[in-house]
């Protein structure tokens, strides 16, 4: 479909500019909250230009596991109670919930299942960053803005190619390279990169479909990769992507974890994906 790559990537990231605003603010938050000592000021003033979002985040806030027996009425209120880390990740399922409200049509995708599958990855790379001694807090966020590159392509489809749909199962990777001359995983580091989150999130992102091929590019990649896997034996995982994710030695090592421990970590994503979803009553 599109053979001139600098074009395309231009198209990407125009795209990207008009997408609801939420994954840029948090991909944005994600470098404040590097810093614990960051005003809180900064925080605020980023979430609220998104009106959308800062309701979102005072709803979730409000839920009974974090508000206690008063409720949030502002943001401020929101990060002093909770504080920063907790205020991170109720930000990324609000920004979640917004960006794909409509799903992944083109994909097959509802917005459930988008949710879902976004949630228990980002938690799943929590967890097994946590055990690799790599950062959770970045970890998480790239869980949950992997899918931004569908979102992406799906629009692209949807304005120019309307009826253009994904296959539900078989090679997913290689129907986006033969449709867009480009993969989502690919149009997702590309959309990262131009929000000037880290490099090695961006490469790791990029490749994380087959991370041992790009070893030099990091261990997010073969985090992500694991976490798609650990999502998929949830059933939380994509029908088209089932086939990608593997155990093998060589993606593990990369990771620095083992085989055993991924396996074990299922059930710790679920615990902890039931847990979130009580404590921010989520349906």
């Amino acid at each position: 479909m599109f053979t001139a790559q600098n074009s395309l990537k231009d198209h990407i990231l125009r795209l990207a500019q008009k997408l609801p605003a939420a994954p840029q603010i948090f991909a944005k938050l994600c470098v404040i909250l590097e810093d614990l000592n960051s005003d809180p000021g900064r925080v605020v003033d980023l979430i609220t230009v998104d009106a959308g979002l800062s309701a979102r985040v005072l709803r979730l806030s409000n839920s009974v596991f974090f508000r206690g027996s008063l409720s949030v009425e502002s943001l401020d209120e929101a990060i002093n109670r909770v504080g920063f880390r907790e205020v991170h990740k109720i930000i990324g399922i609000a920004m979640t919930e917004q960006a794909f409200k409509d799903g992944l049509p083109a994909y097959h995708l509802n917005a459930k299942e988008v949710f879902e599958n976004s949630v228990a990855t980002a938690l799943s790379m929590e967890i097994i960053a946590r055990q690799a001694g790599e950062d959770e807090h970045e970890a998480y966020t790239v869980g949950l803005l992997r899918q931004i590159g569908k979102l992406v392509l799906g629009r692209i489809l949807e304005k120019e190619h309307p009826g253009t749909m994904s296959p539900v199962s078989g090679d997913i990777v290689a129907w986006e390279r033969a449709e867009f001359n480009i993969t989502s995983h690919e149009a997702t580091a590309l959309v990262l990169d131009a929000w000037k989150l880290p490099p090695t999130v961006c490469m790791g992102i990029r490749h994380h479909h087959q991370p041992e091929v790009h070893a030099k590019d990091g261990p997010i990649g073969a985090l992500l990769h694991l976490a798609c896997w650990v999502a998929q034996a949830m059933d939380k995982g994509l029908k088209s992507e089932s086939s990608i994710w593997e155990l093998t030695q060589p993606r593990l090592a990369m990771a620095g974890v083992t085989e055993e421990f991924v396996r074990e970590s299922v059930q710790q994503t679920e615990t902890a994906f039931n847990d979130l979803r009580e404590q921010l009553g989520i349906a």
